[in-house]
């Protein structure tokens, strides 16, 4: 039998083609990814930001366990991106960053480096892992990340 976990994958629509390869990488694992992210096969049709975000987006995240973030290099300063990242945040969803094939050297979104309850390398055993609560940050190579440093805000 093999294990379930319900994700919304927060990406770039020009990386659509990661979340096949990430779902037939779990696979292998014996893992089933059941996905509500909004892709281009699945695309919605809505042009209001307001309605996408209330009625189309919230609901998926808050549906998923979890919210896996592909990163690549135009994830970085992605609006929606971000946005996805802080509701699950809000929601208490778990939040991994999965450093897609081709990422090396990109930086990650701040809300992810804020945020993040573990970011890894596209390796299906260490997203095993994350999916399963180990707490793991890794460089896009899969070696151990350096601390990051906190900006600080005075009250």
């Amino acid at each position: 039998m093999s294990a379930i976990h319900n994700v919304f994958i927060s990406h770039r629509h020009e990386d659509d083609h990661h979340i096949d390869n990430f779902k037939q990488l779990m696979e292998g694992k014996g893992v089933q990814i059941r996905d509500a992210s909004i892709t281009n096969d699945r695309p919605n049709q809505a042009h209001s930001p307001d309605y996408i975000k209330s009625k189309i987006l919230a609901p998926n995240i808050r549906w998923a366990g979890k919210l896996v973030v592909l990163i690549t290099p135009d994830t970085k300063n992605h609006e929606w991106v971000d946005w996805e990242i802080e509701y699950a945040n809000k929601h208490d969803k778990q939040i991994i960053g999965v450093w897609a094939p081709g990422s090396a050297g990109c930086e990650l979104p701040e809300q992810l480096e804020t945020y993040a309850d573990a970011v890894v390398g596209w390796n299906s055993e260490r997203i095993l892992a994350a999916l399963n609560d180990e707490r793991s940050f890794e460089t896009s190579r899969g070696e151990p990340r350096q601390p990051q440093p906190v900006k600080r805000i005075g009250c």
